[in-house]
């Protein structure tokens, strides 16, 4: 049977991050898996670049266009340092012991470092078990560490660019799986 091809989506069921450790001609290299706790939104769009050369009387004589990379952004539940330390860089300390132990982030204006993204859809129409998207190389463009208000939960968010890796790579890739293979470890 031929894969499906189309597919009704609906509910994001997971998402992680991945530290981008090596983007050399021939490979790219990640971190471990993190996690991105209480994945609640993701969004996918791509970016455009046009450019038209006009003759006489302003006629339209030609148009370009392309895309330059794809613009992510999540939405997730609980805040986490691991997340944090992955797509803004530097890394998590812990200290202490028993009742005084403490873990810690600390921003330090460091220059922002390159992740992958992936992210599950399981609840789909047709044959599918699961969708899987996958940008390779992204960067933190913006985006919500942390919010509150009286009577409602804060909720973080991330925006990222995805950007064409070294290798000759594509900016990422969205595949249908007929069964459930899952995110990378």
């Amino acid at each position: 049977m031929a894969a499906d091809k189309s597919t009704i989506t609906f509910d994001v069921a997971d998402c992680k991050v991945y530290p981008l450790t090596a983007d050399t001609g021939s490979s790219l290299t990640y971190g471990s898996a993190i996690d991105v706790p209480g994945i609640q939104e993701v969004t996918v769009e791509a970016n455009f670049v046009t450019a038209e050369i006009k003759g006489d009387g302003g006629k339209v004589l030609a148009k370009k266009g392309k895309v330059d990379r794809l613009n992510f952004s999540a939405t997730y539940s609980e805040l986490s340092l691991d997340v944090l330390a992955t797509i803004f860089g530097g890394s998590v300390t812990a200290s202490g012991t028993g009742s005084s132990e403490s873990a810690e982030y600390e921003f330090t204006g460091q220059s922002l470092p390159y992740f992958k993204v992936e992210f599950l859809v399981d609840d789909i129409e047709a044959g599918l078990e699961e969708i899987v998207m996958v940008l390779d190389k992204c960067q933190v463009t913006g985006g919500t560490i942390m919010g509150g208000s009286t009577d409602n939960f804060g909720q973080p968010s991330f925006d990222a660019e995805a950007i064409l890796t070294n290798n000759g790579g594509a900016f990422g890739r969205v595949t249908f799986n007929e069964s459930g293979a899952g995110l990378s470890a």
